[in-house]
């Protein structure tokens, strides 16, 4: 029997039999059906259970407003294959959790089973040492950063991934997204109940809560799965790994890799100075309006596709970078049509120009070096001396806003420019069409081109040499190694999958960044900014459509056209506007607005439903002093409880490591505002740097 007609029979036997059961009342030999699979053109001819499977724990305190050692409550298991969901199994002790597993094991097919958690670095600290205690320490872990696991694999093949950073978004927003069956059972399950595992019990609304959290996690993988044509085995563990291996698809096809071979940074020194120079996003707000209520017509301008219109519409690095000799800032920018720099600037005596420039480009974060700089809100209002990486780009930016009493661009190194290649542009702009042209159809289909869309720029700038992370099996602590990185990067040149340039991932947001400033510059009084949007007053609107006609000249140059749906054109980077009736900063990440009656925040750490509530429909409060109580918005702190080994509290309970979450406020402050005529008083003798 062909392998499509096996799994036909086996969808056909699971149809309409799916069950929801306790762990130890489950007949496991029902599993017995599932097939396995087995990886193509691997040497190692391990098999992975054909199957989708999803675990989750709900977790109590031991007494109500105490910050101390949490335990397992509840947990569930969904497993779905073929399409269809077979069963939910659930318990209440993390012993039982692993005993389940290995019942599992038995009856499942397959050297490997996977099990998604969404969260999984929530999860795994209150099942570590349940799972340790019977499998031994993980073979392997992988981290994106400390406390944050994203694959765990155990010798006997029970693997544990996280879905959250494939998905990228809440389990509740994931599910609707995806339009699956089962949708997260928002509010039936009460978290500030205290809960025993000693004979616990689950009302109908408990039982759906937690049973719909893992069947929803199920029917998403598998709906992400056939968009994608993935089998278990091969799906990606982020959601920058579902264009990342479409690009090594079409770059294999186009000798991306002898490109690359011809501009990657020959040496680990030049890849560091990149890293230098790249500096993300750009959010600020006008330090003169802090606190300050702004009525009436406030325009938002926000960039369509800011990034991947970057990537399309602009010249880029695209030899290696060569050393060259110490140049000045006039140079650099006479050149930087035909070449990319990189370079060490040298600033003495800088300042703005004047005072009145609302938004200051210089990030302190990035100074290697400075004195007595003057900061608002983490930009450099002026300073005796700086050292800063950058590149030409941002110079030009820089050079328009600042004046200074000497310059040196030392440390420069430089490479010819020239548009990126062509199938990756292709490919940028076949998955801004896929977005455009799905946009209010098949929502599954959509939220994935949205999704590969937000990542195009994320798989460019992932830094070739990782740092090292790894747990502690013993404290549960997490540390970072350092490696031999210049070992590390000649194996990251070797290795045949390297084919983007980090280059071009820093030029993107360096570009981005020079075209909010070109923006902004069409704004008579411009408020705030978040990277690709401009909130402000009295737009030269006349102007704003000139800046769209140069994004859309920009693209033509290049061959680009616009996206055209239902006789509607849509341009990448050209501005979208809405308009809102009040407007309202305490700073960077912190701002409010008003659309009618309905007053909306964005706050760093605050959920935005629940916090704008604590407002009261008043922006006035939204002021230095107020406080988000944790009570209301939902937002929690983290404390971490590590135990030497398992033990059984006062109420009967096992209890392994911990994370208590309590409800945290939140106090809105304002940036400390700087005093302009004040701050050039102090006098300082000034380092001069010699060659």
């Amino acid at each position: 029997m062909k392998i499509s007609e096996l799994r036909q029979e086996r969808k056909d036997h699971y149809k309409g039999k799916y069950t929801l059961a306790r762990w130890d009342k489950f007949k496991y030999r029902k599993l017995n059906k599932i097939m396995y699979v087995r990886r193509s053109g691997r040497a190692d001819h391990d098999t992975y259970s054909d199957c989708i499977i999803m675990a989750d724990t709900e977790t109590s305190k031991s007494a109500p407003g105490v910050i101390s050692e949490n335990h397992v409550c509840a947990f569930t298991l969904s497993i779905r294959a073929y399409h269809e969901n077979i069963v939910t199994l659930y318990g209440s002790r993390p012993s039982d959790f692993v005993k389940m597993l290995l019942r599992l094991k038995d009856y499942i097919s397959g050297d490997k089973t996977i099990i998604y958690f969404h969260n999984l670095s929530y999860d795994w600290v209150f099942l570590r040492k349940f799972l340790m205690q019977e499998f031994g320490t993980p073979k392997k872990l992988l981290a994106t950063k400390p406390h944050f696991p994203i694959y765990i694999e155990f010798e006997n093949g029970i693997i544990l991934k996280d879905s959250l950073i494939l998905a990228q978004r809440s389990l509740e927003k994931w599910a609707l997204d995806m339009d699956v069956e089962h949708k997260k059972a928002v509010g039936k399950w009460d978290y500030d109940k205290i809960r025993s595992q000693e004979n616990a019990k689950f009302s109908p609304e408990e039982l759906e809560y937690i049973e719909h959290d893992t069947l929803a996690g199920v029917e998403c993988l598998d709906k992400l799965m056939e968009q994608l044509s993935k089998r278990i085995y091969s799906m990606p563990y982020t959601a920058t790994g579902i264009p990342r291996e479409e690009s090594r698809k079409r770059g294999k096809k186009n000798r991306a890799r002898e490109d690359f071979e011809r501009m990657a940074a020959e040496s680990y020194l030049t890849q560091i100075k990149l890293e230098n120079v790249y500096h993300g996003g750009y959010t600020h707000a006008n330090r003169h309006y802090i606190g300050v209520t702004i009525e009436k017509d406030i325009y938002a301008m926000d960039f369509t596709s800011s990034y991947p219109f970057c990537m399309l519409a602009f010249k880029y690095p695209m030899t290696q970078f060569r050393p060259f000799r110490n140049l000045s800032v006039k140079e650099i920018l006479d050149n930087s049509a035909g070449y990319a720099y990189i370079f060490k600037l040298i600033l003495i005596n800088v300042k703005l120009r004047s005072d009145s420039i609302p938004m200051p480009a210089l990030q302190y974060s990035k100074c290697v070096k400075d004195i007595n700089a003057c900061i608002d809100n983490g930009r450099i209002l002026c300073a005796n001396y700086i050292e800063i990486y950058m590149n030409e780009i941002d110079l030009a930016v820089i050079e328009k806003q600042y004046t200074w009493e000497k310059s040196a661009c030392i440390e420069v190194e430089y490479a010819e420019k020239d548009y990126l290649p062509r199938w990756f542009t292709d490919y940028v702009f076949e998955c801004f069409t896929n977005k455009t042209m799905l946009k209010g159809g098949d929502p599954v289909a959509y939220a994935l081109a949205k999704s590969v869309v937000n990542s195009l720029y994320g798989m460019t700038v992932q830094k070739p040499c990782r740092e090292e992370i790894t747990e502690n099996y013993i404290t549960g602590e997490y540390e970072v190694g350092s490696g031999n990185y210049e070992e590390l990067y000649e194996k990251y040149l070797k290795n045949h999958n390297s084919i983007l340039n980090y280059a071009w991932g820093v030029w993107v947001t360096s570009y981005a960044f020079s075209n909010l400033f070109k923006l902004g510059s069409c704004c008579g009084l411009w408020l705030y900014s978040d990277t690709d949007s401009c909130y402000g007053k009295n737009w030269d609107m006349e102007a704003v459509e000139k800046y769209n006609d140069w994004c859309r000249e920009l693209l033509r140059n290049n061959n680009y056209g616009p996206v055209i749906r239902d006789n509607k054109q849509y341009w990448l980077g050209v501005v979208d506007i809405e308009v809102h009736d009040q407007f309202r900063t305490m700073g960077a990440k912190r701002y409010a607005y008003r659309d009618g009656n309905e007053l909306y925040i964005t706050v760093a750490g605050v959920p935005k439903k629940k916090g704008r509530l604590c407002l009261e429909n008043d922006i006035e409060n939204f002021s230095d002093g107020f406080i988000f109580p944790g009570s209301k918005t939902g937002k929690q702190t983290h404390t971490y409880f590590f135990s030497e080994d398992i033990h059984i509290d006062k109420d009967g309970n096992e209890v392994g490591d911990s994370i208590d979450l309590s409800p945290c406020d939140y106090l809105l402050s304002s940036v400390t505002r700087v005093d302009w005529e004040s701050i050039f008083n102090e006098e300082v003798e000034v380092q001069v740097y010699e060659e």
